[in-house]
């Protein structure tokens, strides 16, 4: 009588149990969305980013190059972020553009740690284009005398 009491306990908690109603495929007409995705169409927030200085564009427009090859981002990123430094002042852009020269040598930057930084192993045109934006970004007060010192150049 006892093993037939837990069997049929057993067999209707097995039978009561609902299926899961949690999706386990994202439905057809849903769209997923990654962090780093662009949601809004390339042309457009070039356009944004070129014409008006758009922060949002820009920074949206960083994120997705984040996501693509080395040689494409650091050069995609040099041409936007040049453009939001020198026409609209954007301080963010300053530090990105010499980030992205910097990583097409191969030389990785961690901002705090300016005394790291050493630019002298790039090509004389490049490092000299580099002097040149590490002027420009002490000039408008982005980085200090100290940190703009402690580079080997």
């Amino acid at each position: 009588m006892k093993y037939i009491t837990i069997t049929v306990l057993f067999l209707l908690t097995l039978f009561s149990c609902e299926k899961s109603k949690i999706p386990t495929e994202p439905k057809k007409n849903e769209r997923i969305i990654t962090m780093n995705q662009i949601t809004t169409n390339y042309d457009t927030l070039v356009n944004k980013v070129k014409l008006k200085g758009s922060i949002d564009a820009y920074d949206e427009l960083f994120f997705s190059f984040m996501d693509s090859n080395e040689a494409e981002r650091t050069d995609s990123m040099m041409v936007y972020s040049k453009i939001m430094a020198e026409k609209y002042n954007y301080q963010k852009a300053y530090l990105d553009y010499f980030k992205a020269l910097c990583e097409k040598f191969n030389i990785y930057i961690d901002y705090p740690h300016y005394d790291k930084l050493d630019i002298s192993k790039m090509p004389e045109d490049s490092k000299k284009q580099a002097k040149g934006w590490l002027n420009q970004m002490l000039e408008k007060k982005i980085i200090t005398k100290e940190q703009y010192d402690a580079i080997k150049k």
